[in-house]
Order: structure tokens, then sequence, then C-alpha cells
């Protein structure tokens, strides 16, 4: 189905985050910062604290773009 091992964890990982925000209503705040200390647990478990403090810089300098929410007219 994918290609990119990348692109399937990302989908399903979205497939699990979109129902927390658009059936139980759960703050956008809450469900990123889940994530996201979700994932630095993942790091910070995996990676040297060289690598890790690496990774943190990363982060911080990626140019993010927002998900486009659709319209409706």
């Amino acid at each position: 189905m994918y290609k990119d091992p990348l692109e399937q964890i990302y989908m399903e990982l979205w497939d699990h985050t979109e129902p927390l925000l658009e059936e139980h209503h759960l703050p956008v705040e809450a469900v990123a910062g889940s994530l996201m200390a979700i994932a630095m647990r993942l790091y910070k478990s995996s990676l040297s604290e060289e690598n890790f403090n690496k990774m943190k810089d990363v982060i911080m300098e990626s140019d993010i773009q927002p998900f486009k929410k659709p319209k409706l007219h």
C-alpha cells in the first residue's frame, strides 16, 4: 500500500489522531502535546544524549506547515 514506511507510520498515527479531534472533540493542544511527549520519550530512549540534543535542534528549526482545514460553503 505504502512505498515509504515513514508515510505508512505517519498515516496510521494520523488515522488514530483525527478521531480524537473530530469525534471526541479533544483539545488540539492536548492531543499534540501528548504526541510530542511520546515522540520525545522515544527519542530520549533510543538516542545518545548528543544525538537527542541534535534532534531537538532539528525539530525546533523545522518549517512546519499547518493542516489545511476544509471550508464548508
